[in-house]
């Protein structure tokens, strides 16, 4: 804000700074019925690889025993010839294996690698404590399963084992350590278990063969291959998408653009429903699966938790692999899709199609840049109101995209992967993401996440006021200032609410969303118009103010002021309403970072310097 000389001397009678004080005003009265969610500035370890060079085999880690120096340029699952094969030592009396020495705390972790036969018929991966205890799983490649054990004083081992195509296995351990691990393992095996000391029994190898790539060694317990390394270990952390309770309020953060961590004031948003059930485990049985498998809670979300789904088709085809779900909706409703994604394969583009019938849309994303893509309507009957992506983090994105339909039932159909934007080809080597967070609201505009399990589950608008007794004389002389988002005018609806002064639906001062102006003004007084400023502010972001008294309204936005007008009479207000209006359905579906109310009539020029 600039302090110019112009900018008023009077201090504001009533001033509510969201963003800075990150808390409610001891003299408001706030409400929400359900729980909400909202994007904190909190960080949560998000994705976290241990070991170095994670598809250079021949580089940081070292031959342990009776290996020949790895060969490289071998075809790996991505596609590209990143992987390694491994020979065995003729006469190897113990497990051939590679090494990495290591550094890492106490807690449960876990190791993947990926994995192929060459002549080996078993391979193991193992993690080991500075004590010689360990942890090992192995894979038995002519079954496709996978075995595990501990000693010692690490503990609780669990092992999977996911076939990927092409011969290709994903193998994960996961165990528990009382004291920092030391080395990690990847090596061959005749199928003996794993000693304590790291070796399997001996054996006498005649020169097998082992194709490797991808290691991964994380606390955050990923499943997936999701944080590939170099020279230094990698370990990102992202915004946390946190849960309100009932009746708290939401300070939200900004998440995308150069924007990141900056507060973005109170978040007040209208009643939303996700009609999406199972919105998070796309493997229930409800998630119908095109050329597709869902392996479950294989990382970490965008709220922190273990819940995010790996998406992989298991097929190529020129017609794409999806999950998808019918959904009743209102007739003729108009909805919201969204959906979180995180890209991991080699495709850069993801597809929604939103469809009944013959009839619906397609609206593509290109996930390399963070931005839409093409889009079609086929049929009759639905159109694209809109569409968008908002990245939330450690390459999350937040997908979504506004449908006017026709009937009262659609298809949410979404293909995390496609080769190219306009198209629909997948293929069983290069089409995977992270997924989670489905949602189906009736809506204009993505709603805050709603969670579901096995039914349908409602969010509560919010409601944010404060009784004027005592602050201010009903129907006074007054300026009211407010500052906040609607997010893109095109995309949110009319007549949405930054701050109203409000005796009733027919009596207030108001600033807030005309459609394509965000941030106007409008005095109303009896229900008979009195005065109207549109903004011409096309950006969701605004600063804007409103004087009124007897036959004097004034009006500025972002630093220019509207002419005066000089008919019309002052409404009788006895409420503040933040982010709303008397009136349900008003609420703002956006941020307010500050409002002040003045118990007097500022100048044109002031209020040109309170909104500069």
């Amino acid at each position: 804000m600039s302090y110019s000389d112009s900018f008023p001397t009077q201090r504001p009678t009533l001033n509510l700074d969201f963003a800075n004080s990150g808390k409610l005003d001891s003299r408001i009265s706030y409400s929400r019925s359900s729980t909400g969610t909202y994007m904190s500035n909190e960080k949560a370890l998000s994705s976290e690889n241990l070991l170095l060079q994670s598809e250079n085999l021949g580089t940081t880690w070292a031959v342990f025993t009776d290996l020949t120096s790895p060969t490289g340029n071998q075809t790996a699952p991505d596609g590209t010839s990143n992987a390694w094969l491994l020979t065995a030592t003729t006469g190897a009396n113990k497990s051939p294996s590679l090494s990495q020495n290591l550094v890492s705390g106490a807690g449960t972790h876990t190791l993947v690698a990926h994995l192929k036969a060459g002549s080996a018929s078993h391979g193991f991966v193992s993690m080991r404590v500075s004590n010689g205890n360990i942890a090992y799983a192995m894979i038995d490649f002519s079954a496709g399963t996978s075995t595990h054990g501990s000693y010692g004083s690490v503990t609780n081992p669990s092992s999977t084992v996911t076939a990927l195509g092409s011969n290709w296995y994903r193998l994960t351990l996961t165990a528990t350590v009382s004291s920092g691990l030391a080395i990690a393992f990847i090596g061959i095996s005749d199928g003996s278990a794993v000693q304590s000391s790291g070796y399997a029994t001996d054996w006498s190898s005649s020169g097998e063969t082992l194709y490797a790539w991808g290691a991964q060694l994380s606390s955050t317990n990923s499943k997936v291959y999701d944080s590939p390394t170099t020279t230094q270990i990698s370990r990102e952390f992202a915004p946390t998408l946190k849960t309100a309770a009932a009746n708290a309020p939401r300070f939200e953060y900004a998440t995308d653009g150069q924007s990141v961590g900056t507060a973005l004031g109170l978040l007040v948003e209208s009643q939303a429903t996700n009609l999406v059930t199972h919105s998070s485990a796309f493997d229930d049985g409800s998630w119908n699966k095109s050329r597709a498998v869902i392996d479950s809670n294989s990382a970490i979300a965008p709220d922190g938790t273990l819940t995010a789904d790996y998406f992989r088709a298991t097929s190529d085809s020129t017609n794409g692999a999806s999950v998808y779900k019918s959904l009743a909706i209102n007739s003729n409703a108009t909805v919201n899709a969204s959906i979180f994604q995180k890209k991991t394969g080699g495709d850069n583009y993801a597809l929604f199609i939103i469809y009944s019938g013959s009839s619906g849309i397609r609206q593509w994303f290109n996930l390399a840049t963070g931005e839409i893509e093409s889009s079609s309507v086929y049929g009759s009957g639905f159109t694209i109101v809109n569409s968008g992506v908002e990245e939330v983090g450690n390459g999350w994105m937040r997908l979504n995209v506004t449908v006017s339909c026709t009937g009262s039932s659609v298809f949410y159909n979404c293909y995390p992967g496609v080769s190219a934007g306009g198209g629909y080809t997948c293929s069983a080597t290069t089409t995977n993401a992270l997924i989670w967070g489905a949602m189906l609201t009736e809506s204009s505009a993505p709603s805050s996440y709603i969670a579901t399990t096995s039914s349908q589950v409602s969010r509560a608008a919010d409601s944010c006021s404060v009784d004027l007794n005592g602050i201010l004389a009903d129907g006074q002389d007054v300026t009211l200032y407010a500052e906040g988002e609607f997010g893109d005018p095109a995309i949110k609806n009319s007549n949405r609410f930054a701050v109203a002064l409000q005796e009733n639906s027919n009596s207030y001062i108001i600033l807030y969303n005309g459609g394509s102006n965000s941030g106007s003004g409008y005095v109303r007084d009896g229900g008979t118009d009195q005065a109207y400023f549109p903004s011409g502010v096309t950006a969701g972001a605004f600063k804007s103010a409103i004087a009124a008294k007897n036959n004097s309204f004034k009006y500025a936005v972002n630093g220019t002021s509207s002419t005066e007008d000089t008919a019309g009479t002052v409404p009788k207000y006895t409420t503040l309403r933040v982010g709303g209006h008397s009136s349900s359905g008003s609420e703002l579906d956006g941020h307010v970072k500050r409002v002040a109310v003045y118990g007097q009539s500022l100048s044109s020029t002031e209020l040109a310097a309170l909104t500069s």
